[in-house]
Parts: C-alpha cells; structure tokens; sequence
C-alpha cells in the first residue's frame, strides 16, 4: 500500500511538472510573438509619424513618446520575461522577473500618463483655438514627459527596492488620476463639439462658437480624437487584468496562483503590440506612410 501510494504521489507531480512546463513554453512563445510584432508595428509607426505633417509637433511627440515606451517593451521588457519563463536557476529566475517587472512598471506608468496628457493636449485645441500653438509647444511637452519619467522611476524604485505595498499603491493612484483626466477631457471635448455643431446649424454654416472663429479642421480634429479614445480604450482593456491581479496582491490574496500573474502580465505588454494596428487603423495618413514604408523595403529586397 505504502508503495502504492508513493508511486500515485510521484506520478501526480510528474504530471503537475508536465503541466507547468507546457504553461510555461505556451506563455513563452505568446510572448516571443507579441515581442517581434511590438518592435516591427511600433519601428513602422516611428517611422510613419516621422513623415507625416498634418498631426501638430507637440501632439506627434506624445505619440512618438507612446510608441517608443512600446518599442521599448517589445525590445527589452518581452524578452526579459520571456528568459524569466524558461527553466534556468532559481535566483537568475527571480533577479530576471524583477528586471522585468520594473521596467513593465516604469514604460506602463508612462504610456498611461501619455495617454492622458494626449487626452489634455486634444481638449486644450479645442478649447485655446489661436492661443493653442503658443501655448502647447515642443519645449513644455518635453518638460512633461520628463516629470513623467522621474515619477515613473521615482515609483519603480520605491515599489523594487522599498516597499512593494507603496509602490503599488502609488501606482494605483496614478491610474485612477490618469483614468479620470482621460474621461473628464473626453467628455468636455463630446459637449464641445456639440455645441458647436449646434451653433453652426443655428448660423447657418458659420463655424462660430461664442462669436469667435475655432481654427480647426473640425473633421480631421474628430478623427484624431476618436483614434486617441480607441488607443486609451485598449489600454484599460489591457491593463486591468494586471491592475485586478495587483488589487488582489495587496489584499487577502497576496499569494495568488501564479498562472494568472503570469497571464495578467502578458494581457499588459500585448497592449504594445495592439496600438501600432489601432494607428494604422484610425488614422489614415499613419496607415499611407506605413503602407509605404513596407512598399520601400520590399523594393530594396
């Protein structure tokens, strides 16, 4: 019996060891994909917003800022992970997943902050009109997307080599704060423009709003907007697996299975992969510059 036993036991943790390796080899070829996809798509983007000319500079710099924080996972984030899943020495093994998990930590603060100083950026054109250019320059939206960084490092380290628990919650904060800016500015960019659509049937076809000219192109300004929102729709979708999993971690459930850290973390970088499609798909001149940037290296080849 005892012999029995010892052998149901042994074979119940081979098959345990079988399950967690196929998990594991799984989960690191999703990533090796996701890894090449994110580099290619957001290499492709650089490049598209580089040549077009119709998105203002400071905009296409907090693009630029959103698609180098996704180059940077696909190039060094994924990677990172995906050795952190392969069968290496324990100690490597954690040092590997921490590494990983502080520059998830640091790039993922900054696209969601981007995101939400893009969000400001479209409300504020629409509402400063000639005041807009003067207001909104390349040197503030540097300045800004420096404050981000320092305070996604800032945050890094404290959640690494301080206090997870602070950190966390830190970080929480900062996606609430970004969250409700995005939603506050959308919806004041929503009662905006209809308010001036009303304001045109009422002039008859006069862009007025408050008897004063907004020089914009209402339609390109819409289509811009709602290509933001989508990008920002996306990253919620992705993050909030990771940001429930970290919710979890701070509560009771400190000691959650790892499956679904593992599965919440890579729901989060294929957020990096996702956006360079969404570009492509809402706004049309990033689309023709891809389009023709993949035509000139096919012609080379």
């Amino acid at each position: 019996m005892t012999n029995f036993a010892g052998n149901g036991n042994l074979s119940s943790l081979k098959s345990s060891f079988l399950r967690e390796e196929s998990f594991y080899l799984v989960f690191s070829g999703v990533n090796i994909f996701l890894a090449i996809t994110a580099t290619l798509g957001n290499i492709l983007v650089l490049i598209a917003l580089y040549k077009v000319s119709c998105i203002h500079p400071p905009t296409k710099l907090l693009l630029r800022c959103l698609a180098i924080t996704d180059l940077c996972v696909g190039l060094v984030v994924q990677p990172i992970f995906i050795a952190s899943l392969l069968k290496i020495p324990s100690e490597v093994w954690n040092d590997l997943y921490r590494t990983a998990t502080y520059l998830s930590w640091i790039l993922s603060g900054v696209s969601i902050l981007t995101t939400a100083a893009i969000s400001v950026d479209r409300l504020l054109a629409l509402l400063l009109g000639l005041r807009y250019s003067h207001t909104v320059t390349l040197r503030r939206v540097r300045v800004v997307i420096v404050c981000f960084l320092l305070t996604t490092i800032s945050n890094g380290l404290i959640y690494s080599l301080y206090s997870p628990d602070i950190g966390s919650n830190v970080g929480f904060v900062v996606v609430l704060f970004s969250l409700f800016i995005s939603v506050f500015s959308y919806t004041k960019v929503i009662l905006r423009l209809r308010q001036h659509q009303a304001q045109i049937q009422q002039y008859a076809g006069h862009e007025q709003a408050n008897g004063r000219e907004i020089p914009l192109n209402i339609e390109l300004y819409k289509k811009m907007v709602y290509s933001i929102a989508w990008v920002q729709l996306a990253m919620v979708v992705c993050y909030f697996p990771a940001i429930l999993i970290m919710t979890m971690m701070m509560t009771e459930w400190r000691d959650c299975n790892f499956f679904f850290r593992i599965t919440a973390r890579t729901t989060l970088l294929f957020n990096s992969s996702l956006n360079p499609f969404l570009y492509c798909w809402k706004i049309s001149e990033v689309r023709q510059e891809v389009k023709n940037t993949v035509k000139e290296i096919l012609c080379l080849q």
